[in-house]
């Protein structure tokens, strides 16, 4: 029986998840960011892919950026484009905060 209940909250952990993975897509997609981030390549702005592994192992580093609370570590040079989105992001819950990072972190 307890083996169960862990199952269950493993298992619901594992969608909940999943599903903020999803929602931050949504997010990402409806601020515009995928305008200057695209999945594997370069283009504006650096990789989902590049972020991600900049990022990796500090998400909350991650959020702090887009809080407009920590340094650019991607690309610091291209900064300056990236502001207007700041003010964008560092306006969102902390909830959808955590969506998009966890979203870009999945790449």
């Amino acid at each position: 029986m307890k083996k169960a209940f862990v199952s269950a909250v493993v298992g619901l952990a594992v969608i909940a998840g999943g599903a903020m993975a999803a929602d931050g897509a949504g997010i990402f997609k409806s601020k515009g960011c995928g305008a200057c981030h695209k999945p594997a390549a370069k283009g504006v702005g650096p990789s989902l892919k590049d972020i991600a592994a900049a990022y990796k192992g500090k998400e909350g580093d991650l959020i702090k950026f887009l809080k407009g609370e920590a340094p650019a570590i991607v690309d610091p040079a291209k900064f300056g484009l990236m502001k207007s989105q700041i003010n964008k992001t560092k306006s969102l819950p902390d909830a959808e905060l955590k969506a998009l990072a966890d979203f870009i972190m999945s790449h």
